[in-house]
Formats: structure tokens, C-alpha cells, sequence
């Protein structure tokens, strides 16, 4: 098998966002466009990161 060209993805993916990734759904178990989490503003001016590998979760907010 080829690698699939950007445009090829993009046409089956229906192309992903700047702040969109893919995840396996846990209910279907399929992989779906979700969106990435981002860092937060903490109380004292730092940034709290996501945990690596949960940063990319469902759009509406369902686990």
C-alpha cells in the first residue's frame, strides 16, 4: 500500500482543523474527529497542560 497524499486524507477525513485530532471512540470503538485540548491559565500565571495522550477528546464533551 502508498501513502495517501494530504488532499487524499482530507477527502476521506473531510479534513482535520488546527485544533481537531483523531480519537478512538470507547462506545464504537472507532476513530473520530474530536477536538485537542489546550492549555489552561492557572491561578498564578503559568499554564496547566493536558495529560499526554488524553489531550484529544469528543467535541461535545462526552467521554
Amino acid at each position: 500500500m502508498r501513502k495517501l497524499t494530504r488532499k487524499e486524507t482530507a477527502k476521506i477525513n473531510g479534513g482535520l482543523g488546527p485544533n481537531q485530532c483523531l480519537y478512538t471512540d470507547p462506545n464504537t470503538g472507532k476513530k473520530v474527529i474530536g477536538c485537542r485540548l489546550q492549555p489552561v491559565a492557572d491561578c498564578c500565571g503559568g499554564w496547566i497542560y493536558p495529560i499526554p495522550g488524553k489531550d484529544c477528546v469528543s467535541c461535545t464533551g462526552e467521554l
